[in-house]
């Protein structure tokens, strides 16, 4: 009977072990999870009920268990390396502090005597039931913590709060062994190990209140780099402006001399300089696109220019009239968009297409670009690769931000030697076609 209480409480910590690590990361995909979850659990299961119960083979079970969780959760659990570890670590600098601490404390209530606790103890199942009790109740919550917050760590807080986790699973290790040797129980253990736990609680409210200031320069650095892109906008509507202007002041001058040449009798120097004024003073790619909205125009119009001053061929194709979405945020977009294609284009064979269309109930924005390797084989997040990136990087950030702004998403893939960047956007209005294609 106390063998099958035994194992009944080990496949109890098996199975909340199993769930802390898939609801702390969650699956990289669905397909066979609960398999994978059982095949992880029979491992741990054995590891606890062969080696856990061994006598002198305790450390090397808890080095299998952390051997188990970082396999499983590097194979088939999401998440980043350093979340990966501490999910490894959490099982057991929870679980040895609070077995301890409930063996001192009913060793207590039996009269100092610690084998009421042990295995075949008349406290033994109770001190079993309180132990998975409120490791469950634990992880549980460690779980909905997890859930309710996006981490914005930089590396070196992330390696801070893992190194802490390490000393305190290090420290538990060696404070459990050390107490299992003990025949008289000594309660300044479980002091020690409340303040181990104690500690850790006060890394994490330290770590939360890091992980808000990273937050608000994350929302800061985002604001900053949409107010250049405006900025950016406005100068290049600007320069729009101005150039318009000016072609419009000299057309009176131009129409003059033409009417000139064809009152003298000049019809072939007439035709050749309106060739001439074709040619050199109104610009082949200038104003080529008109959706209806000058901000639009000038945030396309200024790529298509930098394309043909860089020999790059682009292809646009707009078949929607952008309706319920701003301006202004389809302009960023676009101009995040172009510039990451103008920069990673292939310039032995230099070619982008923008796409604009109608799907539903969203606008599709699609951007391609020729690339000679992999993209996300080498940089799969796509980090920017200039030296400042205090003030670079967040092309990409301010494209996946405007994409949850109108409940979208962006995609990123690879296809027959193209870059493709694909964002969604919902409308609020129904689109209405107007084709458009150069």
């Amino acid at each position: 009977m106390n063998d099958v209480i035994e194992i009944a409480a080990s496949f109890a910590e098996c199975c909340i072990v199993v769930r802390l690590c898939n609801g702390f990361l969650g699956f990289k995909s669905e397909n066979l999870k609960w398999s994978k979850s059982g095949v992880f659990f029979i491992l741990l299961a054995l590891n606890n009920v062969f080696l856990g119960q061994m006598e002198g083979f305790e450390n090397i079970s808890i080095g299998v268990l952390l051997f188990l969780s970082l396999v499983y959760s590097f194979v088939f659990l999401k998440g980043k390396i350093w979340e990966k570890l501490l999910v490894s670590v959490i099982p057991t600098v929870t679980a040895l502090p609070i077995n301890l601490i409930i063996i001192n404390g009913l060793s207590a209530l039996a009269g100092n005597d610690r084998t009421a606790v042990m295995p075949g103890g008349s406290m033994r199942l109770l001190g079993l039931l309180l132990s998975k009790i409120i490791f469950f109740i634990l992880c549980e919550v460690i779980i909905k913590i997890k859930r309710k917050q996006v981490y914005l760590f930089n590396r070196f807080q992330q390696v801070i709060q893992l190194s802490c986790f390490l000393i305190s699973f290090v420290i538990a290790t060696l404070l459990w062994n050390v107490s299992r040797e003990l025949n008289e129980v000594s309660p300044i253990f479980a002091v020690i190990f409340l303040l181990i736990i104690f500690l850790n609680i006060l890394l994490y409210i330290l770590m939360s209140k890091m992980q808000k200031d990273n937050i608000t320069k994350e929302e800061f650095n985002l604001l900053k780099a949409t107010l250049s892109a405006q900025e950016r906008l406005a100068v290049e509507v600007k320069e729009r402006y101005t150039e318009i202007k000016t072609l419009r002041h000299d057309m009176k001058h131009y129409f003059i001399a033409v009417a000139e040449l064809i009152s003298e009798n000049k019809p072939n120097e007439a035709k050749e300089f309106i060739e001439n004024i074709i040619n050199e003073k109104i610009n082949p790619t200038s104003a080529v696109i008109a959706t209806g909205s000058a901000i639009i125009d000038a945030a396309i119009n200024s790529k298509i220019a930098s394309c043909e001053s860089k020999g790059i061929e682009i292809k646009c194709m707009i078949d929607t009239q952008l309706a319920g979405v701003n301006d202004m945020d389809i302009s960023i977009l676009l101009s995040n968009l172009l510039d990451n294609a103008i920069s990673g284009c292939d310039m032995t064979e230099p070619k982008i297409e923008l796409m604009l269309q109608s799907k539903k109930s969203f606008t599709c924005v699609t951007v391609k670009n020729k690339i000679s390797t992999s993209v996300l084989d080498s940089n799969p997040n796509l980090h920017t690769k200039k030296e400042d990136r205090t003030n670079h990087g967040y092309g990409i950030k301010s494209i996946k931000n405007i994409a949850k702004k109108y409940d979208g998403s962006a995609e990123y893939s690879e296809k027959n030697g193209y870059f493709i960047a694909e964002v969604l956007l919902k409308n609020t209005e129904n689109c209405k076609f107007m084709p458009f294609m150069m």
